[in-house]
């Protein structure tokens, strides 16, 4: 029996328990949100979209519901809005919101994995595991995302494109041109074609912000591929935010790598040959968000941090 827990129940919580839900991933699925009409709302549509799919029980709930989950999905917090440039605006907000949050899982679902997509999502899957989660438990939906929207920029789906961001998901993403393969074989880019596809895949989000408020469709299918990989045990190559220890020359932080992800969460992280370029910007990404949370701990009131 597979439980699945998901915290906030608005446009982005609500689609992926539908999602969740019409792939038939959990035997039971929880829905949690401070507006309680609005979950119950959304427990209810969800069920009645399943008679003739599959037998998921859903239903709303507080924090003692989510107990023995084997998965939760964090979509609480403030949502990025289109004057919102940098996901990092979010962090004071999102951090204290994220702390009382944690306090719950902590109490009643302590060794659940967790997948979070509150932003700014590294700051805060870097934030779940200092509070006393396992590393391998604390996955962010960052990166499989970004790689989505950047083989969309190259041409999906009128070509078949192979392509991953790694990084921040952020300003400072790391698209991977040294592995980006087009129709099955590998691509070169000149300097002036990395910089402009670099400005496309920043703005292929905020775009969908200023015409339709939010980003759900997305987020969605690529947050409920991640929990499908774990639910099925895929042992599959995912990107995603994960906290570093020693990987890629980095640690005490969370960034987007390569990772093979199971039924215990994060199996291992994969190292790429990166390019001397690739590398840099990704460690400068890494000292950015390493100094930004420093910062944030020091001036933001922070729950103690668990052992």
């Amino acid at each position: 029996m597979t439980k699945i827990s998901l915290i906030g129940a608005g446009n982005l919580g609500a689609s992926i328990a539908y999602e969740i839900a019409t792939r038939n991933l959990a035997d039971e699925l929880v829905l949690v949100d401070i507006a309680k009409e609005l979950c119950c709302g959304q427990a209810m549509d969800i069920q009645q979209a399943l008679p003739f799919k599959n037998k998921t029980k859903v239903y709303d709930g507080d924090y003692p519901n989510i107990a023995n989950s084997d998965i939760i999905v964090i979509t609480a917090g403030k949502p990025r809005t289109p004057d919102m440039t940098d996901r990092l605006q979010l962090a004071k907000i999102n951090i204290k919101i994220m702390n009382s949050v944690l306090e719950q899982i902590k109490h009643h679902s302590p060794n659940s994995i967790i997948i979070t997509i509150s932003n700014p999502l590294d700051i805060i899957n870097h934030h779940i595991h200092k509070f006393g989660f396992d590393r391998h438990k604390v996955i962010g939906s960052s990166s499989q995302l970004d790689s989505a929207r950047f083989r969309t920029v190259l041409g999906h789906p009128d070509k078949k494109v192979e392509a991953y961001v790694i990084g921040e998901h952020g300003n400072d993403q790391v698209p991977v041109f040294s592995k980006v393969k087009i129709n099955g074989e590998l691509k070169q880019f000149t300097d002036e074609e990395k910089q402009s596809l670099k400005e496309q895949l920043k703005y292929s989000s905020l775009c969908v912000i200023e015409k339709k408020g939010c980003t759900v469709f997305a987020p969605t299918s690529n947050t409920v591929d991640l929990v499908e990989a774990i639910v099925k045990d895929q042992n599959k190559l995912v990107v995603c935010s994960t906290n570093l220890e020693n990987d890629y020359y980095c640690s005490d932080v969370s960034l987007g790598v390569p990772v093979i992800l199971n039924k215990n969460g994060i199996k291992e992280v994969v190292e790429w040959d990166l390019s001397a370029e690739e590398l840099e910007q990704f460690r400068a990404a890494a000292k950015k968000l390493q100094d930004f949370y420093q910062e944030l701990t020091e001036s933001v009131e922070v729950a103690p941090i668990h052992e």
